[in-house]
C-alpha cells in the first residue's frame, strides 16, 4: 500500500472530504505541497486519493482563486520516483491540475 501525505491548507483537505487513512509510518510515502503557505497534513492512500482526485483538483482550484497574489503559486509532489512541480497561475483550471497530477494516479499502489 502506498501512502500520501498531503501538506496542504487545512480549508483544501476539508472542501475534498478525504479521509485520513490513520497511517503511522510514512517512509517511502509520497509528498504533495503547496509552497509558502500555512499546512496542514493528512494521510491517504494512493488509492484513496485516485478517488477523491476530482475533489482534491476542485479545492485546489478554489483554494487558488481565493489568494490574493498574480504570482503562481507552486505544488510539488515527491516521492519514491516521482518529482513534480505544478505551477497553480490565479486561474488555474479544474482539469488542468487533474491533467498535471495524472502522473501521480497513474502510480501503482
Amino acid at each position: 500500500m502506498r501512502i500520501v501525505r498531503l501538506d496542504l491548507p487545512s480549508e483544501i483537505l476539508t472542501e475534498a472530504s478525504l479521509p485520513s487513512a490513520g497511517v503511522r509510518d510514512l517512509q517511502g510515502a509520497l509528498v504533495i505541497a503547496l509552497q509558502g503557505v500555512n499546512l496542514a497534513a493528512s494521510m491517504v492512500t494512493l488509492t484513496t486519493l485516485k478517488q477523491y482526485a476530482p475533489a482534491l483538483a476542485a479545492a485546489i482550484r478554489g483554494w487558488r482563486l481565493r489568494q490574493h497574489t498574480s504570482r503562481p503559486i507552486i505544488l510539488t509532489a515527491k516521492g519514491e520516483g516521482v518529482d513534480l512541480t505544478i505551477e497553480l497561475p490565479p486561474n488555474v483550471g479544474t482539469q488542468r491540475i487533474l491533467e498535471q497530477l495524472a502522473v501521480l494516479l497513474d502510480q501503482p499502489d
